[in-house]
């Protein structure tokens, strides 16, 4: 953390992306205040209506943050077509009203403009930060009037484009999830493209673009472009849902929903030089097969990786396996165990003993995952790997707490 970046506003901190940058933010020391339209007790929290001009001002000198981070306002591409005015005061006019009040308190404010992916055509994917702007969307046009005012009225700014951002919340992964898990079939588009963004990855990268005191426009987002079909696929496997229920299916012309408005995100990917999982993997990391990394650091001299805070483990443990091999098939009834990959590839087939609920994924080299007490564990070595073998409690006398799963 920079002295220079220590107090942090954050509009739209009880949406989806603020409230998680809110979380992210202040676990890493930052003095976080958050702006919401409905009202709150909670410490450093405000309430403010962003086309409210004269508040914005007032609440804004108060603070006096050294960054401002604007993730309010509506993000429906429905509802602003149906309500274009409404959607132009809130998602234009309210960012104006944060603009005219950084120039009048302070100059020097960093504003942070959470914007989209459809402020492009979407007719050819792809897209980079210098490519030119064309909304076909109303929605995409606020985004791109509010980027040409912050860049025509402020110096200190960084225009963060993203796109589709999912894990812990996310308006299609919550759709997919919820239909799915109800066992009711959902239609979905395989003809139009994207490039997901994982929250976590996301939050990352906005302290990633602090820490670095960059300005300017960037793209994060996800570095796989996939269908939405493809997505939900791919979020049906992760948590065990029945992918039967997914149907392919055309959208209908004068769809709102771009045919192609990937982004190309080299750029933040070389500059911020942090972990960004594969779609794949970073929907394990949601449903709690693997765990993510707390920490990544990475530069000429190699990388830092930080596994797992706040556990404790007795006894450890190298593993080699040979392909083709089987190793567990047993569940203990007190302890825990970890395990880190580090070359290799195995499958893992877990199975409660109480629900006999059952899961399995694929690990690499460079996963970590954890196997709760009274979880069956198998893995099948598809190619020869070595490993690491946490457990909290030590098997001293080889079988204490060491069982079968009854057929």
């Amino acid at each position: 953390m920079t002295e220079l970046h220590r107090k942090i506003l954050i509009t739209g901190a009880d949406g989806y992306i603020g409230s998680n940058l809110k979380i992210y933010l202040e676990s890493r020391g930052y003095e976080v205040y958050a702006l919401t339209q409905e009202g709150s007790k909670r410490e450093r929290y405000y309430q403010v209506d962003i086309i409210d001009e004269k508040t914005v001002l007032k609440v804004i000198k108060e603070i006096d943050p050294s960054v401002i981070i604007h993730t309010a306002g509506i993000s429906s591409l429905n509802q602003c077509e149906k309500d274009k005015d409404f959607a132009w005061k809130v998602n234009v006019e309210g960012t104006r009203n944060i603009i005219e009040a950084v120039k009048k308190i302070n100059s020097s404010i960093k504003l942070i403009f959470m914007s989209s992916d459809y402020v492009f055509d979407g007719e050819r994917g792809d897209y980079k930060e210098s490519d030119k702007l064309n909304p076909k969307t109303y929605y995409g046009k606020t985004k791109a009037e509010s980027e040409k005012d912050i860049k025509e009225g402020l110096e200190n700014y960084v225009i963060c484009r993203t796109a589709n951002v999912y894990g812990r919340g996310g308006n299609f992964f919550n759709f997919v999830c919820e239909s799915l898990s109800q066992g009711k079939s959902i239609d979905v588009f395989n003809d139009v493209f994207y490039t997901p963004t994982y929250i976590d990855y996301l939050v990352n990268c906005v302290g990633g673009l602090l820490e670095k005191d960059f300005k300017g426009v960037i793209h994060v987002t996800g570095k796989e472009k996939v269908s939405r079909y493809q997505f939900a696929l791919l979020v049906a496997e992760a948590f065990g849902m029945d992918k039967n229920l997914i149907k392919a299916v055309k959208q209908p012309d004068g769809g709102l929903i771009a045919k192609d408005s990937s982004l190309n995100s080299t750029f933040s990917l070389e500059y911020l030089n942090n972990f960004c999982p594969t779609i794949e993997k970073s929907l394990r990391y949601c449903s709690g097969d693997l765990i993510s990394p707390y920490f990544y650091f990475k530069d000429e001299r190699g990388k830092i990786i930080g596994l797992i805070q706040d556990e404790k483990f007795e006894e450890i443990n190298y593993i080699e396996s040979k392909g083709d091999s089987i190793r567990g098939n047993h569940y203990h009834r007190e302890t825990k165990e970890a395990f880190f990959i580090i070359s290799g590839k195995i499958r893992v087939e877990l199975t409660d003993v109480e629900d006999k609920k059952k899961s399995a994924f694929i690990v690499e080299g460079g996963d970590f995952f954890i196997v709760r007490p009274n979880t069956n564990h198998i893995f099948y070595v598809l190619e020869n790997s070595v490993w690491i073998n946490m457990l909290s409690k030590s098997m001293k006398n080889g079988e204490e707490d060491f069982f079968k799963l009854e057929s």
